[in-house]
């Protein structure tokens, strides 16, 4: 329930999925053509699914290199929040220590 963290959650997976269904569309990709255990990691299942071929992992690590690219500045700004409030906290504890 990180409010920082909102926007990236609900609106990278649509941006990924999006792509991955115009790329798929577009014949750029290989479609699915079976199921995979939902246990296989991302690229060896995108591989699978679309009998072995190499487009759908060049696509899901395209899709984790974007994600984690949009992700970036969301999480820059919850790191300077923790910041913020670490060198407030610490101040508040000198301030009890010199009051004492």
């Amino acid at each position: 329930m990180n409010p920082v963290m909102f926007l990236p959650f609900i609106f990278v997976p649509m941006i990924n999925a999006t792509f991955a269904w115009t790329a798929t569309k577009l014949g750029w990709v290989s479609q699915v053509v079976q199921l995979t255990p939902w246990t296989t990691p991302a690229p060896i299942g995108a591989s699978w699914a679309a009998n072995w071929t190499l487009s759908p992992v060049i696509m899901c690590l395209f899709c984790m290199v974007m994600s984690a690219l949009m992700y970036y500045p969301f999480l820059k700004a919850y790191e300077r929040t923790l910041l913020k409030k670490q060198i407030e906290s610490q101040d508040a504890e000198a301030q009890v220590a010199l009051n004492s």
